[in-house]
């Protein structure tokens, strides 16, 4: 690369910053503090040029580049259409010239280069012209690799921690806490699944095919796509679950089973499918537990075996998610009680206003569960284990405690793709036992999150 020259840079860097701030940049014949940095960014990332296999990755990396530039504090990121009406830096182009076009843009840091991608591996050249000191302009040219499912991520990071000269910050990550040897006794009822099957949507109600939640803890399974087996030597009864359905009439009969039509004692033949519109390819299935009281400022600890049928890529999940009653701004009855009361959408809003507000009070007391909505959610990672059971744990709110708008907690188990049988046991969900106090919410750590 030829060499630099660096005759009006602090002229650059300062007018890039009122324009940010301010409006336009000052007049020639103004004398900024030459000598003082700016320390906000006013980032331009033009688009890679692309070799090899894969001639959008050049785009691609940029707009990964351009968000998580955006999600600091004190940084200003030129969108990528306002960016794409300027041509990008050459290799060879002269200081002077990437200068004019910053100042154009009216920024302070601009970053251009390649990118090539061969097969998993993914390799940038990147170029950078930093102009936030004056006193101390920089300019760099750096390689970055990375050829793992997340190379275009990595990278991206990669080239902020060069750009920012430190680490980013790392979320915690599963294992960087060890499993309490004694976790005491488990919050949610029949995580081991011995209890054999059951639960709040067993035939116990012939009209509705409900019951209350008793011992169970869980769903009913509907022996199509939920099932309890012991066909797991070692591991008594086990919940097993299908993705591999076709989906249309699995979803009638879900939705027959809902509104107590179907007898889950006398499932469909349901054909099997393992394609991109099955069960797996789309929806996925859920098996929920019953209803846990949630404690704001606690942390809590889920652990579950694991085995997928699947061997590639399998990634079933564990949510724990939180919700809350929101009853008092409720203007509607859910479908469900609609057909409990043979009633349409339309007929009930046919009726006074007094009656609707009646109605929806009464049954929000009969059926509190039906008026609860998410208000937080984590889940546990079940990567594939090869065909193997796995134990898996981890703990939750990652930092700090659980939310306080949080009043009551369900777990979900969810499998989805690839199409194939999925085998859990164990789901236990815990008070996390080295926990003294409660602990305070843990606000987002971008600052930019929201905005």
């Amino acid at each position: 690369m030829r060499a630099r020259t660096w005759t009006w840079i602090a002229g650059v860097a300062l007018a890039a910053g009122a324009y940010w701030a301010i409006g336009p940049a000052p007049a020639a014949t103004d004398k900024p503090a030459a000598s003082q940095p700016v320390t906000s960014a006013f980032v331009v990332v033009f688009d890679f040029a692309a070799t090899g296999e894969r001639d959008t990755a050049g785009a691609e990396l940029a707009d990964s580049l351009r968000l998580r530039l955006a999600r600091h504090g004190g940084c200003q990121v030129v969108d990528a259409p306002t960016t794409r009406q300027f041509p990008a830096p050459t290799w060879t182009a002269d200081a002077n010239d990437v200068q004019a076009l910053m100042s154009k843009l009216a920024v302070n840091v601009a970053l251009w280069g390649t990118v090539n991608k061969t097969g998993p591996s993914v390799s940038a050249v990147v170029h950078c012209m930093d102009l936030r000191d004056p006193a101390a302009p920089r300019e760099w040219t750096k390689n970055f690799s990375d050829d793992t499912e997340r190379a275009r991520g990595e990278i991206a990071r990669q080239i902020a921690e060069a750009l920012w000269g430190q680490a980013e910050w790392t979320p915690p990550q599963y294992g960087d806490e060890a499993e309490p040897n004694n976790f005491g006794k488990p919050l949610n009822v029949n995580g081991d699944f011995e209890q054999g099957p059951g639960g709040r949507d067993a035939l116990n109600d012939k009209k509705f095919g409900r019951q209350s939640a008793g011992s169970f803890g869980w769903d009913a399974p509907d022996n199509v796509s939920t099932f309890l087996t012991t066909e797991q030597d070692g591991h008594g009864h086990v919940l097993k679950i299908r993705t591999d359905l076709a989906r249309d009439p699995w979803l009638e009969y879900r939705r027959k089973l809902m509104f107590g039509q179907a007898d889950p004692n006398r499932p469909p033949r349901i054909p099997t499918d393992t394609g991109y519109g099955s069960v797996g390819g789309l929806e996925g299935v859920h098996f929920d537990s019953d209803w846990i009281k949630a404690s704001p400022g606690r942390r809590y600890w889920l652990t579950a075996d694991v085995k997928c049928q699947p061997t590639g890529n399998a990634f079933p999940k564990i949510f724990v998610k939180g919700f809350r009653d929101m009853s008092s701004s409720a203007e509607g009855l859910p479908e469900r009680s609609l057909v409990e009361r043979n009633l349409t959408p339309q007929a009930f809003a046919a009726l006074p206003e007094k009656q609707r507000k009646e109605l929806v009070a009464a049954d929000a007391k009969a059926h509190p569960d039906r008026y609860r909505r998410e208000v937080y959610r984590w889940y546990l990672a079940c990567r594939n284990s090869g065909g193997d059971w796995t134990h898996v744990a981890a703990p939750f709110p990652p930092r700090g405690g659980l939310p306080a708008d949080v009043q009551w907690l369900q777990i979900q188990v969810f499998a989805y793709w690839p199409p194939g049988e999925y085998l859990f046991d164990n789901v236990q969900l815990y008070a996390d036992p080295r926990q003294q106090t409660p602990l305070p919410e843990e606000p987002a750590r971008t600052p930019n999150v929201g905005h």
